[in-house]
């Protein structure tokens, strides 16, 4: 594993910069991981003190890479520094790492899992010694079966080995890890509906303000990464944080796994810095699209605005990807090219939304389910003018307005359609859909590398309605 950042030259001639997936097989053994200088990290950490592991992972500004891009020293930090829980009792102070990856279009968490299990669970060791924690967590949805095998299977033998539990490494410290698991619910990975489910609830996000540092799981002080976040850490701490700032850019350092799907010659899961343009994604690795055809619109997930075709030359970084104005996500990009409905694509997501909205907010699950119906229309040519100012309207008023994001994804999403593809929502005004392409919902299952073919979900919908999740279509002009 270590030298953490292997440069290869790939068939484009250009360097390719990757800490994550220096090499393309899988490591089977903790014996494979040990062989390639794993666990060196976690022996280093351990001869600091917690504060100065604390210091280096806030230096190097590693960014989450769950979505939000939240520095994870400062939350490394806010957690350290909480001695007493929410009822005052010394604290039991909890780390969570965020494996369920619902997010269609994004598949890099089980990708990580399935190459090298080993590297999350150091980056978890060394988390939970530099914040102190009582107890850290992997939550992963209970139908990634092969991924919670691997991961039970690696973590026995971390523990049989003394790299994690009683006495780590001969140092004296308790650092327990265990599993636990979800639904194939969207919501579970929204920190705070994550938490309430490892309590044993639903995936139904707390209130707003009640944030996981200050009333976590079970009460106590929590620290919520994603698994791409943690397996970083390791790497930044064995070669430290100057090294990790010289890849990537100032805002937004290190590498970042890219899943690239949709209308491309080579999907894939590409390891590349942080500020490579979006367009050399898609076309150098990608392999762009059909000799016949051109990228009309690129998704960052259901989560961000469309990326239209003029702004493929945004820098895959934090800032620039707010500037356009769109968003990293989780680092999932569907890509459409001219021969795609944009409408029938943004339908999907908002469908896709309206399903898996969990109900407790009204307006939530009537805001979603009123602009799926109205896309609905728009996709069956029975929309009027009326239904379009309704759709912008409800994309602007139910932003905010959630205990989670959800609600705002989807008006953010939907809304930036109308802004980026006005003629099309005219051709639907007057004609309908005139492309008879079927889109599938890009939540994915499964990755085949031997074929770089990405397995969806196709059941999705259909299950989902056998199993009483319903979008809630409101009384409204609209139908």
């Amino acid at each position: 594993m270590y030298n953490p950042v292997e440069l290869s030259w790939g068939s484009f001639g250009m360097a390719e910069q990757r800490i994550l997936l220096p090499n393309n097989e899988p490591l089977k053994t903790l014996d494979d991981y040990l062989a390639r200088g794993g666990f060196q990290a976690l022996k280093k950490a351990l001869g600091m003190s917690p504060m100065a592991v604390i210091d280096e992972i806030r230096r190097a500004s590693l960014r989450g890479r769950g979505g939000a891009g939240f520095p994870t020293g400062i939350k490394w930090a806010g957690v350290r520094a909480k001695q007493f829980d929410s009822l005052g009792a010394p604290a039991k102070k909890q780390l969570v790492c965020n494996g369920s990856e619902g997010e269609p279009g994004t598949y890099k968490d089980r990708f990580l899992i399935k190459k090298n299990p080993y590297t999350l669970i150091e980056g978890m060791m060394i988390a939970s010694y530099a914040m102190g924690t009582s107890n850290a967590t992997i939550c992963i949805k209970e139908i990634f079966k092969n991924e919670i095998a691997i991961l039970q299977r690696a973590i026995a033998e971390c523990k049989t080995a003394g790299y994690l539990g009683e006495n780590v490494m001969g140092s004296g410290h308790f650092l327990p890890l265990e599993l636990a698991f979800g639904p194939d619910s969207y919501l579970l990975g929204e920190d705070r509906a994550m938490l309430e489910v490892i309590e044993g609830k639903p995936a139904w996000p707390r209130a707003k303000g009640i944030i996981p540092v200050e009333y976590g799981l079970f009460g106590q002080p929590t620290c919520v990464n994603n698994v791409e976040t943690l397996s970083t850490v390791p790497h930044i701490i064995l070669r430290g944080a100057d090294w990790f700032k010289s890849i990537g850019t100032a805002d937004s350092p290190g590498t970042m796994i890219f899943t690239l799907t949709g209308d491309v010659n080579r999907p894939g899961m590409y390891e590349l810095p942080l500020g490579t343009p979006l367009k050399t994604l898609i076309e150098e690795y990608g392999g762009g699209a059909s000799i016949d055809r051109q990228v009309r619109a690129v998704f960052s997930g259901p989560t961000n605005a469309v990326i239209p075709a003029n702004k493929l030359d945004t820098p895959l970084d934090f800032a620039s990807m707010r500037k356009i104005p769109s968003g990293l996500g989780s680092g999932g990009f569907i890509v459409y090219d001219n021969s795609a409905c944009i409408v029938k694509a943004g339908l999907n997501f908002s469908r896709f939304l309206a399903t898996e909205s969990c109900g407790q907010c009204t307006s939530c699950k009537t805001g979603t389910g009123r602009i799926t119906r109205g896309l609905e229309l728009l996709e069956e040519g029975r929309a009027t003018e009326e239904t379009v100012f309704s759709i912008l309207e409800d994309c602007q008023h139910i932003k905010g307005q959630g205990r989670c994001y959800l609600i705002t994804e989807e008006g953010i999403d939907i809304g930036s359609i109308f802004y980026n593809f006005p003629d099309e929502i005219v051709e639907h005004l007057e004609f309908g859909c005139m492309k008879e392409r079927h889109l599938v919902l890009p939540k994915i299952k499964d990755f085949d590398e031997a074929t770089r073919t990405f397995i969806f979900d196709e059941a999705y919908f259909e299950r989902s309605f056998a199993e009483g999740k319903r979008i809630n279509y409101p009384g409204t002009s609209l139908a």
